[in-house]
């Protein structure tokens, strides 16, 4: 991981993951403060439409941004007509939803999403217009611009949203907050893109884009739909105020790790586009970046075991107790998703989103299937049964992904699950054992510092590992 490109990388890698940990900051002052001042009915509202409509989010994109950053060469005219695309497309589904909204709330028996619904829908036009801006400013590799715009927008609303459930507004404070941010969003791209779009042009095709993008849409549609239909089966049989319990874990679990993994996607994937054809340094990148992604993804998910119930009652209060044991159980799907991110690198800067619709169609149901199968026994039962699902859904891409790239699938397979045990296990033993022989913040002291002590002694005392490490101090040093 040499030269000005692997320097680039890594510079990118260091503003998202600084940008990262102030949205980080603010999501955790968004779970702490509203937890407290909302109930579990409001966040189930919430979670039961967006479990819905967030389908329509991917096919607003259809996978064109992802498709415009990828590109190795993009015209002006392609930008503009890609724009228009998306701003059309956002339309014609806010419209949809907005006319959806009836039906949304006869399937859960919720006459309050028809409301809730209907204000939302406005997020896809938004979304729409901003997203070959977004890509735009990700395709110029100005990662530190990208930052500003997602967590400054952030900010803005969980103030609005704080303000508005003190004054007893309920779940509208949630849906104030997401139009706030994708207002804001909306207006920190068009100014910071550094580009505008101009009128349509019939003579310049987008087609290679179309093929790219719909197969990434349709990949990321399926694994949405396998994402969310927890929260519909439990909508459905239990309500919305097991939703909004089970929500909570579920944000515990899934926020942070999607304010790692998406924009470390955003640096890893234009640059292996860009040494897609040196194989040896393209496997040396994706082999340091599982490293990093899987190791502080796994001390995270052990330290929610290990130490769920201090943290719930740290976090959400007393009274929301009853999600620690779904946090458990929902943990070893943290860790399996963000396993999942290296077969999608691989798939997605390779050019390679026709094989991974392909693999979808087949993995996606056994997600499906697994966590229909554990939705009777309630949030715990989906949370296991989405483990073992995500699970094998994992091991089934690796496995693709070596044979579709030529790349070394079973070793990156192998170097994954040694991550997973020689880190987790012990992180999650520190936090159990020490939550049984102390109490509160002592507890949580004691079994973090042994965590700490243990992760770094593995990374300097394991040669592979401290090869890493050497390799991101050259780079740092050469910056």
């Amino acid at each position: 991981m040499s030269s000005g490109l692997g320097r680039r990388a890594l510079g990118g890698a260091g503003a998202t993951l600084l940008w990262q940990g102030v949205r980080l900051g603010l999501l955790a002052i968004s779970i702490v403060v509203l937890a407290r001042l909302l109930d579990p009915r409001d966040y189930g509202y919430l979670a039961m439409v967006t479990a819905v409509i967030g389908l329509g989010e991917l096919l607003r994109d259809m996978g064109l941004s992802m498709a415009a950053v990828q590109a190795k060469t993009l015209s002006a005219s392609e930008k503009s007509n890609l724009f228009w695309l998306n701003s059309g497309i956002g339309l014609v589904l806010a419209v949809v939803v907005f006319a959806s909204s009836w039906g949304i709330a006869l399937i859960y028996d919720e006459p309050a999403l028809v409301a809730i619904t209907q204000m939302l829908s406005v997020t896809f036009l938004l979304n729409g217009i901003a997203a070959q801006y977004k890509a735009q400013i990700n395709r110029d590799m100005r990662f530190m611009t990208l930052g500003v715009t997602e967590a400054l927008p952030q900010a803005i609303a969980l103030v609005l949203a704080i303000v508005l459930a003190v004054n007893g507004f309920g779940y509208w404070a949630l849906v104030a907050q997401a139009l706030a941010v994708a207002v804001l969003a909306l207006a920190l791209d068009m100014m910071l893109a550094r580009w505008h779009p101009s009128l349509p042009s019939r003579n310049t095709s987008i087609r290679r884009f179309l093929r790219f993008g719909g197969a990434l849409a349709g990949t990321q549609g399926i694994a949405y739909a396998a994402k969310n239909i927890d929260t519909v089966a439990l909508g459905v049989l239990f309500g919305s105020s097991v939703v909004g319990l089970y929500s909570r874990a579920f944000q515990l679990v899934v926020l942070p790790l999607n304010q790692l993994t998406a924009p470390l996607s955003r640096v890893a994937v234009p640059v292996l586009s860009r040494i897609q054809d040196d194989r040896a340094r393209f496997i040396d990148y994706i082999r340091t970046g599982q490293h990093f992604t899987v190791t502080l993804a796994t001390v995270f998910y052990a330290a929610l075991v290990g130490f769920a119930e201090p943290i719930v009652l740290l976090v959400l209060g007393e009274r929301w107790l009853a999600v620690a044991p779904i946090l458990q159980a929902l943990a070893l799907v943290g860790v399996f998703r963000a396993l999942g991110q290296v077969p999608y690198w691989i798939f997605v800067s390779l050019g390679l989103t026709g094989k991974q619709l392909k693999i979808y169609l087949v993995t996606q149901p056994i997600v499906v299937v697994s966590i229909l199968v554990g939705a009777p026994w309630g949030p715990v039962g989906v949370g296991i049964g989405g483990s073992v699902g995500y699970f094998l859904f994992w091991i089934i891409q690796m496995w693709w992904a070596g044979r579709t790239s030529g790349l070394p699938a079973w070793s990156l397979t192998r170097s994954g699950l040694l991550t997973v045990l020689v880190t987790g296990v012990p992180v999650a033993a520190a936090g159990y054992v020490s939550t049984v022989i102390f109490a509160g913040p002592t507890a949580l002291a004691i079994g973090v510092t042994v965590a700490v002590v243990w992760v770094v002694a593995i990374n300097l005392l394991i040669p592979a590992n401290r090869r890493r490490l050497r390799t991101v101090e050259a780079l740092v040093r050469k910056r």
